[in-house]
């Protein structure tokens, strides 16, 4: 189902998550069907720049609150430029809305049209305010299980976050919290923002 999807929308290379598509999507098909007008409205489409555990420089796109679009744009340049490596940035749309085929894919990504985990209550990624960076290096722990399944953190190894890391002091310096350190899940990949 998954080679499926991308297929039908021009993204074949995400099957293949060594390597990072450079395909761009529109703004209504980055954003997804189903989003409210509303919501949609309050969102931008921003392409950046990254470096890819392959060695290369990669285009992608992250769909993000308009409010906080600059601070993520900051964050993707800074990346970039030290060398630390994203495997794929591409909106969660691609995968259908499915922000766990997205995880899997090891895609870093920020809206996601979902409630929070196990629940209906709107998320931060449901407003755009919410970055997951790395998923299958910086997995998130709940009651002892990974997610990604099959994953584990290892601070040592590259693409992955700790205190210390570049990007958790970049996002920290610009208002967002990780939560790496929370006490229901300790989700390594996860930071997000107020508006």
């Amino acid at each position: 189902m998954f080679r499926l999807l991308t297929c039908l929308l021009g993204l074949s290379a995400l099957a293949d998550a060594s390597s990072a598509p450079d395909t761009l999507l529109s703004r209504e098909a980055a954003i997804g069907p189903g989003v409210p007008e509303a919501v949609a409205r309050t969102l931008d489409v921003r392409e950046v720049r990254y470096l890819g555990f392959d060695g290369q420089h990669h285009r992608g796109q992250i769909v993000c609150a308009k409010s906080r679009c600059q601070d993520l744009s900051d964050l993707f340049d800074t990346l970039e430029k030290s060398g630390f490596p994203l495997r794929s940035v591409v909106p969660v749309a691609a995968f259908g809305g499915s922000d766990s085929l997205s995880m899997d894919q090891d895609n870093t990504s920020c809206f996601a049209w979902r409630g929070m985990w196990g629940s209906q209550i709107p998320s931060n990624h449901q407003k755009g305010l919410a970055l997951d960076l790395n998923p299958r290096e910086n997995p998130a722990f709940h009651k002892g299980h990974a997610v990604p399944a099959g994953t584990r953190h290892d601070s040592s190894a590259p693409g992955t976050l700790s205190d210390t890391s570049l990007a958790v002091r970049f996002l920290h310096h610009h208002g967002w919290h990780w939560g790496a350190h929370w006490h229901r899940v300790q989700d390594w990949q996860h930071f997000e923002a107020k508006p």
